[in-house]
């Protein structure tokens, strides 16, 4: 090999090693590059997801319902509120909630009885904006929903809204019939479907204005309350001390009716009962109703005789957390229990069965000048 080959073949050997090097070092500031671009990307998707999270953590989000609560069968909305009091946009929130087969929302398919109700609302918010959402629904069945918490998923990981809500669906109201409706008071020597006098002091509630209100009656301050969109009256006590009682007695008879018959009797029944004492204050009476059955606030339900439209919206709350299992008491232990304050009454008793001691009490209610009519509900 001559002198002039080998010096080639070095120069050739030199080249490849330096471009070699010069290779590596292109991978290797390729490499760091790449390294640090998807470093920074990952900082910053997590820095994206810390401030989308830290903005969900500051919504404001609540719900509630158009009304306390209405008859089985009729339809409400639900509520949703939420509030981004943040000076920056948030975008495609998804509020996941449940909420109860009962309470059948519009357009919900595929729901099975007994089933919950799964939903997503999505809502795009700009700064210090609030946006209210409503969903309509029919009550189904008589009962006390609450709602608990809703949530936003952020990178898999649940947001928690502690948005409670309550709502009653009241037992089915049923139209009755003119011989069921209370006993009516004689005005002079006329027949009168309403009460005779009312107290002029003394205001039980607030309601709509309707045709025949008198004009001294509209209570301007509630009217006002409305933008003046719906006229607001008081609504008044009567003097009349009559009062109207309804006994309601879900105690199984000695032969016992199958379970699922007995649950649709005592429905029936309490749909008749809250339907008389509606009917009864709407007529100027005070009204109380009892029955030995479990609810909100104790073993039986009992309430004392009053008037006035609050009154009957505690009263159908209690029918609506009736529960017809769990009978407190005897009936005929309420029955003597509620004795001494039942006087100059209309008094309605709905049973299953008529045993020998009932007999003996109506008679006691009797002799205290009260009018008693039993309905048995039969089989």
């Amino acid at each position: 090999m001559t002198e002039q080959t080998a010096n080639v073949i070095d120069r050739i050997s030199d080249f490849m090693f330096s471009a070699s090097d010069r290779l590596i070092t292109v991978i290797i500031g390729a490499g760091a590059t790449i390294a640090l671009l998807i470093a920074l990307t990952v900082g910053a998707v997590k820095g994206l997801r810390a401030l989308r999270r830290w903005q969900i953590s500051l919504l404001k989000y609540e719900r509630y319902f158009s009304d306390t609560g209405v008859f089985e069968g009729e339809t409400a909305e639900l509520y949703e509120k939420i509030t981004n009091p943040t000076f920056l946009p948030l975008l495609a929130v998804d509020i996941e909630a449940y909420i109860y087969g009962e309470l059948a929302l519009q357009g919900y398919t595929g729901l099975r009885e007994g089933d919950m109700q799964y939903f997503i609302s999505r809502f795009n918010l700009l700064p210090k904006k609030t946006v209210v959402r409503k969903r309509r629904f029919t009550a189904k069945k008589r009962g006390v929903y609450e709602l608990g918490t809703a949530s936003v998923t952020v990178a898999g990981e649940p947001v928690y809204f502690d948005s409670h809500a309550k709502f009653y669906v009241y037992p089915r109201y049923a139209s009755l019939k003119a011989e069921t409706l209370p006993k009516n008071t004689l005005t002079g020597d006329v027949r009168s479907a309403r009460r005779l006098l009312t107290d002029p002091f003394s205001v039980s509630g607030i309601r709509d204005m309707a045709p025949g209100d008198p004009f001294n009656s509209i209570n301007f301050k509630a009217t006002a309350r409305t933008g003046g969109q719906r006229i607001k009256v008081n609504e008044r006590d009567f003097c009349s001390g009559r009062i109207f009682m309804v006994f309601l007695n879900l105690q199984q008879p000695p032969d016992s009716i199958p379970v699922k018959r007995f649950e649709v009797i005592m429905e029936n029944a309490l749909s008749y009962s809250a339907s008389l004492v509606k009917s009864a204050l709407e007529k100027g009476y005070r009204a109380g109703f009892a029955a030995n059955c479990g609810g909100e606030k104790g073993s039986h339900i009992s309430f004392t005789p009053t008037s006035g439209q609050g009154a009957l919206g505690e009263l159908l709350k209690e029918m609506a957390a009736a529960r017809l299992y769990e009978c407190g008491m005897s009936f005929s232990a309420l029955l003597s229990k509620l004795l001494p304050g039942v006087r100059d009454a209309d008094v309605f008793i709905i049973t299953p069965s008529m045993l020998p001691e009932y007999g003996e009490q109506i008679k006691q209610y009797k002799k205290r000048n009260n009018t008693v009519t039993v309905y048995n509900t039969g089989r």
